[in-house]
């Protein structure tokens, strides 16, 4: 399971999704073989991280609200750490 919290409209909003799927993973693959420089990105590199959480977690809030409602030195980690794997994951895959 993989849980992201947010703050929106001053108030702290929890979205969960069972696991990361294959297409979304494969998304994060594309742009990381894509991008120049990972510990120096441009502001077009990050957005793309950053919207590629978005539709992870379903379109259930935007780019914006998703910049907003973490902390600047939290929005790597944050983006990061959708893709490392964690105990309930395996769980959520049908896998025990």
């Amino acid at each position: 399971m993989k849980n992201l919290t947010i703050l929106i409209n001053g108030e702290e909003k929890t979205f969960s999704i069972p696991f990361v799927n294959g297409l979304v993973w494969r998304k994060f693959i594309e742009l990381r073989a894509k991008t120049e420089n990972l510990s120096d990105l441009k502001p077009e590199e990050l957005d793309e991280f950053a919207e590629l959480v978005v539709f992870a977690f379903g379109d259930k809030f935007s780019l914006e609200e998703f910049y907003a409602g973490v902390p600047y030195d939290q929005v790597m980690s944050t983006i990061d750490g959708l893709f490392v794997p964690t105990e309930g994951d395996a769980e959520g895959n049908g896998k025990k």
